[in-house]
């Protein structure tokens, strides 16, 4: 979990029930608004782009991984 996830985690956690209640119809009435606006496929691109966005990271952290552990393997075989 990462430090914004914490932070949020024990936000909540201190919260009453009255502010999670108001946050959620905020939320509610935001989702409503945007769906007035917005057709299906483009909400569904919206929520999807946190799904992305991650999985852009992980490939990116991947290739790196990949071409360390090439670049390791090179300098082993190399003659002296």
């Amino acid at each position: 979990m990462n430090r914004y996830e914490e932070i949020a985690e024990r936000w909540v956690n201190l919260m009453g029930v009255e502010d999670k209640d108001f946050i959620m119809r905020q939320i509610r009435q935001l989702g409503e608004g945007l769906g007035a606006f917005l057709g299906k496929e483009d909400v569904d691109k919206i929520l999807s782009f946190g799904e992305d966005a991650q999985k852009e990271i992980e490939d990116s952290s991947l290739d790196k991984q990949l071409s360390s552990e090439q670049i390791t393997e090179k300098k082993e075989t190399k003659p002296k």
